[in-house]
């Protein structure tokens, strides 16, 4: 194999994965944990889509909130805990996808 090729296919995958990389995730391990990595899915978002995102979240919220009501869960500690532990390793398009919104596109950001 010509290493040009191979030297080609390693900058482009990790160019891939840096971008991949890129996109800020929620972290649910903790409500601190969330609310700092909150902060920097939403502002990684366009603003004109802000709203949206910030209404998805709600959205979201609601329905596990709902969902562990059905199931039983009553504390709003457990409660809590099912909504980070749902959103953990989400992205504001994960969510927005996850409540049957379109994603941001990528030549939008």
């Amino acid at each position: 194999m010509d290493c040009r090729k191979i030297i080609t296919f390693c900058v482009g995958a990790i160019l891939l994965l840096g971008l991949v990389a890129c996109t800020p995730t929620l972290d649910g391990s903790s409500e601190e944990a969330y609310n700092a990595s909150y902060e920097e899915v939403i502002n990684a978002v366009p603003e004109k889509d802000k709203l949206r995102v910030k209404a998805a979240f709600a959205a979201f919220k609601a329905k596990k909130t709902l969902e562990a009501t059905l199931e039983g869960t009553f504390s709003p500690d457990e409660v809590s805990k099912k909504i980070l532990a749902a959103m953990d390793g989400k992205t504001a398009n994960d969510i927005l996808k996850l409540t049957g919104q379109s994603e941001i596109k990528e030549d939008e950001k």
